[in-house]
């Protein structure tokens, strides 16, 4: 399969499954939490955690971490492709290195969101340990920083789809 048509498998992957863990997750949007289980992933203390979870269909929850577990490599994959679609088009040498540190950063971000998921359940489960709610929530931060600038990278590169390309 060429590249480009890995991007389009990946993105349409990327694109579906997105729209069916905003679907699914709506159950857990509230007013008290508007992003869904974000709010529970950024959650730094049992309280705040039982608080949240009062509140959900426990049912949906486990859903939601059950559609997550699925939806990771999906957009690692995405990602991963999409990077080094804008790699391969920039000129700047520093600029192609820092798309493959952002590349390579997509595994780390899969990792974080691996674990976060795990101390969640941990936490779900019933072991309420002061650390993990602490350890889950800045697992949540490293991943969302790595794919916002991930994101950054990618939407700063469109335009060298149009305009510069690399000199061969």
């Amino acid at each position: 399969m060429k590249l480009n048509q890995k991007w389009i498998f990946s993105f349409a992957l990327f694109l579906g499954f997105s729209y069916l863990m905003q679907w699914q997750g709506a159950a857990l949007k509230n007013s008290m939490t508007p992003m869904g289980i974000v709010h529970l992933e950024f959650a730094q203390t049992e309280v705040l955690f039982e608080k949240i979870i009062g509140i959900w269909e426990i049912e949906m929850l486990y859903w939601n971490l059950a559609l997550d577990f699925l939806y990771i490599p999906i957009y690692t994959y995405f990602f991963q492709i999409t990077l080094s679609i804008f790699i391969q088009r920039h000129r700047s040498k520093m600029v192609q290195q820092i798309g493959v540190l952002l590349k390579n950063a997509t595994i780390l971000a899969l990792f974080c969101d691996l674990a976060e998921n795990t101390g969640m359940i941990i936490s779900l489960s019933g072991t309420h340990i002061p650390i993990i709610y602490i350890l889950t929530s800045w697992l949540a931060g490293l991943k969302f920083s790595i794919l916002g600038f991930c994101l950054i990278y990618i939407l700063v590169s469109i335009p060298t789809l149009f305009f510069r390309t690399k000199s061969a």
